[in-house]
This record gives C-alpha cells, sequence and structure tokens, in this order.
C-alpha cells in the first residue's frame, strides 16, 4: 500500500514544465509510492531502479526531454555526468542512502519540496552572493558563547549554488537551498588547499554523518552520530587557523561527548580538521528534523544559516556537516548582516556555479 505521494503540480523546480514528469523510485519500494495525478504535464510515469543499477544507467529509457524526479530512501546515488543525463532532462534527487533516512524523514522532506519556492531561494542566493561580492572577508560572530571569526571570502574559491529553478540539461538536489565554497570542485578533495578562516566558531544544531556508499561501517557510523548529536543543544567551540582546526572544546559539559567523537576522528585521520566546505542552508520552510539525516543540511532558518564540511567520501571514511545555528555573518567593514534577518543590498557579483550532485 503506497505510503508517499509525490504530486508533479507542486514541484516548482521544474518551472514550465516539459511533457513528462517521470518519477524514480528503487524497484523493492515501489509498491510505497503514489504518483498524482497532474494538470500541468501530459504524461505522468513512475520508472524503477533496479538492484544495484547506476542512475545513469537507468536514465536512456527515460524521454530525453523529461522532467525526472527521483527517490531511492535506501540507495546511495552517485550524479550522471552531463553527457548521461541530456541536454533536455532536468533532474531533481533525493539524497538519501548517505545516511539512515527514515520513512518519517521520506515523508517529511517530500512535503518540503512541494513547499519549497526556488524563485525565493535564487532571490536568496543572489543577495547573499551579491553581499559576499562586495567584501574581502566576512566576520562571524556567536556572540553568546563569545566566539568570533573571520573568513577570507575572496580566496579563489569554487562557490557553488543549489537555489532556483532547473533549466533543460541542469540536476540538483531535493529539496534545495544552499550556497556553500570549496577549496577546490566539492568533490575534488585535496588538504593541500585550505579556505582562509582563522578564529573561533561555535557548534550547534542538527550534526550529518555521511558514510557515502560503505554499508559495513553502519555501526560505527551510528556511534559517532550519537556522540556528536549532543550539538542540538550542546556548544562546541571550534579554534581555526588558515582553515585547519587546532583546537576543540566544550561550552559545557553535555558537549563533552562531541569533543571526544571529534578528538578520536582527528586521532584516526588528520583530514578531518580540514574544513572542506563553508556553507550557508538557504531553505526557511525545513526544520532540521530528529536523526542522521542528510537532508537537514539545508536548513536556512530565516536568513540563512552558517554551516561548515569536514572530510569527503571515500577520500575519508565520513563526511561531517555541523550547523552554526546562532552564528552571525556580516561586513567587518559596512556591518551589514549577511546571514540573518536582514540582508545589504545589491553589490558586485561572485561567480558561481550549479552544483550538479546527489551523493555526499
Amino acid at each position: 500500500m503506497a505510503q508517499f505521494l509525490v504530486r508533479p503540480d507542486l514541484h516548482r523546480e521544474f518551472a514550465d514544465p516539459h511533457a513528462v514528469f517521470c518519477l524514480l523510485t528503487q524497484a523493492d519500494r515501489a509498491a510505497e509510492f503514489e504518483l498524482a495525478p497532474s494538470s500541468r504535464y501530459g504524461t505522468v510515469v513512475h520508472h524503477t531502479l533496479a538492484a544495484h543499477e547506476a542512475l545513469a544507467d537507468a536514465l536512456p529509457a527515460l524521454p530525453a526531454d523529461a522532467d525526472v524526479f527521483v527517490v531511492c530512501p535506501d540507495r546511495f546515488l552517485v550524479s550522471p555526468d552531463p553527457a548521461q543525463l541530456g541536454a533536455g532532462r532536468r533532474l531533481s534527487v533525493m539524497p538519501c542512502g548517505s545516511t539512515p533516512v527514515t520513512d518519517a524523514h521520506v515523508a517529511y522532506f517530500l512535503d518540503v519540496v512541494e513547499r519549497t519556492d526556488p524563485q525565493a531561494l535564487e532571490a536568496a542566493a543572489d543577495r547573499l552572493f551579491e553581499a559576499l561580492g562586495d567584501a574581502d572577508e566576512v566576520l562571524l560572530t556567536s556572540p553568546a558563547e563569545g566566539a568570533s571569526a573571520r573568513f577570507g571570502v575572496s580566496g579563489g574559491y569554487e562557490w557553488n549554488q543549489q537555489a532556483g529553478a532547473l533549466t533543460a540539461g541542469e540536476q540538483q538536489i531535493a529539496p534545495s537551498g544552499e550556497a556553500s565554497a570549496a577549496p577546490t570542485g566539492l568533490y575534488r578533495f585535496d588538504t593541500t588547499r585550505r579556505l582562509a578562516l582563522d578564529g573561533r566558531i561555535a557548534l550547534l544544531g542538527a550534526p550529518i554523518v555521511h558514510r557515502g556508499d560503505d554499508p559495513a561501517v553502519r555501526g560505527e557510523q551510528a556511534r559517532i552520530f550519537a556522540d556528536l548529536d549532543v550539538l542540538r543543544t550542546a556548544t562546541v567551540l571550534l579554534d581555526l587557523s588558515g582553515g585547519l582546526v587546532t583546537g576543540v572544546t566544550a561550552l559545557e559539559r553535555a558537549g563533552q561527548p562531541a569533543v571526544d567523537a571529534l578528538e578520536k576522528l582527528y586521532a584516526a585521520d588528520e583530514d578531518y580538521r580540514v574544513v572542506w566546505e563553508f556553507g550557508i542552508g538557504l531553505n526557511p520552510v525545513l526544520e532540521q528534523q530528529p536523526g542522521n539525516c542528510g537532508l537537514n543540511e539545508m536548513y536556512g532558518s530565516v536568513g540563512g544559516v552558517v554551516h561548515l564540511g569536514f572530510g569527503l567520501t571515500p577520500s575519508t571514511r565520513y563526511a561531517l556537516t555541523f550547523t552554526c545555528a546562532d552564528t552571525v555573518m556580516t561586513d567587518p567593514e559596512s556591518g551589514s548582516r549577511i546571514a540573518g534577518p536582514a540582508a545589504p543590498g545589491p553589490v558586485r557579483r561572485l561567480h558561481r556555479q550549479r552544483t550538479p550532485g546527489c551523493g555526499c
């Protein structure tokens, strides 16, 4: 019996619908999904992904100009390259398999996808990049914790955007709503390249522990996450120098399990000390959900929420994302708030690109 309803007419990430809407699910759970009829699409179809079948291998069976929405709760999917996607298709993927996404997560985030306004997200991303384009560095402060850091935003990084409506030949994760910077491409892990991030940053909010496509480490992944999950209510401070963690401190005793877990990870692999991603969640619709859920990363509250990423699978066993829920990002020269309730006016743009990708 179907427990998840996908309604094509509410998927605004596909502006100006193509002729065909295609729902793609894993074959062994296809009966759990129902595809609603549509007044926007001439045809709606439900295709399935066989066990061990790659997403790229399934695409040739779909219409060349289809709008494709993918949700495979138990599968880690690797993004197709542009040639495999094709010039006409548009692809929206709920990234699930790298964290233990539950049925409750699937139901909640399907609803979030329907309620997400891609035009509003693109406008928010534009405001963010315009503000960043006017600054050589930004100030990151958490007044309650006495934390302060500086991030040099003009360091020649790769800036990426997961926000806005899709055009033909594009792919995006769902729900969308993020802007981020990495020292090189997001999927080219090179610890000799660093973000210019110095000072002290407060971690507070839901953590995420990705395992990539390695089912053998599920038990360890769960144990690490359980220790880090105290960060939802307890603050941990990271000392940073040149984009590298030099110290980690619990602000109160409740945060010590997270400190201990991080110290163990650093002892096992020093690469976890490197800040690989500086991100700003932009989606105001979603609330961070319980459990180790990668879909929490787009959390944007009212004016954008900073998060930091460490590691990249399979270069590291895990990839970690930490919310900095009470961090305020400002332009130190003008004092304008960049991430928060207010947004500054338009200034020069940074170059950024859409980020194709559903793997972590």
